[in-house]
């Protein structure tokens, strides 16, 4: 009888009789002599050893891409924060000057008031300006000490010792002050060098202009006004405007004068209350 031989396929197709059959190849190459044995592994392993080499490679590669990635994403993220406290700080700092100057130009105010008024007993109240009129017809400020802090109206307001304004309003906590440059102020004061009394009137802009001002009065631009002691409702010789510009008009009685007043509303933040 005949029979045939077992082919490779159908040894591999029966599991028990592949796994014998590993086994046994590899029970033969554990006994080789290494020499023989390392020829066959380098044999074995010639053709995947480009496919080695590029799975290698592209690991490799990836991992040091994200390991980039995650770097550059932390580096990012710990700027962001430095940034971040950077700017807090710078804030802070602004925050700190920003309060150092406003206390510094309280002491200055009322140091600067009281070196130029000894004699007056009259104790000023500071407070800060907290609002503006918008309205182009009226000009007044509002401040942040009323009748609780002893302001009461027709008290004089001023800032580095020049005339501000007058109180109009005080309430409790609050009070509006009338500026110099209100239509409706009308100061009377006297101008400094040449001694003429004048009268000066708000109208509407940053500047306010002189009243009766005789035409044969000598005026000229850095003149100083300052408050007349007539009629006692102001404090004498407080600095209210400086000539900017005068006008004779023919026909007029007396010059058109534009005067500009010391205190820039716009720059300061605080004022003084003269309590009477």
């Amino acid at each position: 009888m005949r029979t045939s031989a077992t082919s490779f396929s159908s040894i591999i197709k029966n599991p028990i009789t592949a796994v014998i059959f590993i086994l046994t190849i590899s029970f033969v190459l554990l006994f080789l002599p290494p020499r023989i044995s390392n020829q066959i592994r380098m044999t074995c392993a010639a053709p995947v050893r480009p496919l080695q080499l590029a799975v290698c490679f592209c690991s490799n590669s990836a991992s040091n891409f994200f390991e980039r990635v995650i770097t550059a994403w932390h580096d990012a993220y710990d700027k962001s924060q430095a940034e971040e406290q950077i700017s807090q700080f710078k804030n802070k700092v602004v925050e700190q000057q920003d309060t150092i100057y406003k206390l510094q130009n309280k002491l200055q105010s009322i140091s600067g008031f009281q070196a130029e008024n000894k004699i007056d007993k009259r104790k000023p109240i500071p407070a800060d300006i907290i609002g503006y009129d918008t309205s182009n017809l009226r000009k007044s400020i509002v401040i942040n000490a009323g009748s609780k802090h002893g302001v009461k109206p027709d008290n004089v307001v001023v800032s580095n010792n020049a005339l501000v304004g007058r109180v109009v309003t005080a309430g409790e906590r609050n009070s509006i002050i009338q500026l110099i440059t209100d239509p409706g102020s009308r100061i009377p004061g006297r101008v400094l060098q040449t001694r003429e009394l004048v009268i000066v009137e708000g109208d509407s802009t940053g500047f306010c202009k002189l009243k009766y001002v005789p035409k044969w009065a000598k005026l000229k631009r850095g003149y100083d006004i300052v408050t007349s002691d007539v009629g006692g409702y102001y404090p004498p010789s407080l600095p209210v405007a400086t000539v900017f510009e005068s006008e004779i008009k023919s026909g007029n009685l007396f010059q058109s004068v534009k005067v500009l007043p010391k205190v820039d509303i716009l720059k300061i933040e605080s004022v003084l209350v003269i309590t009477n």
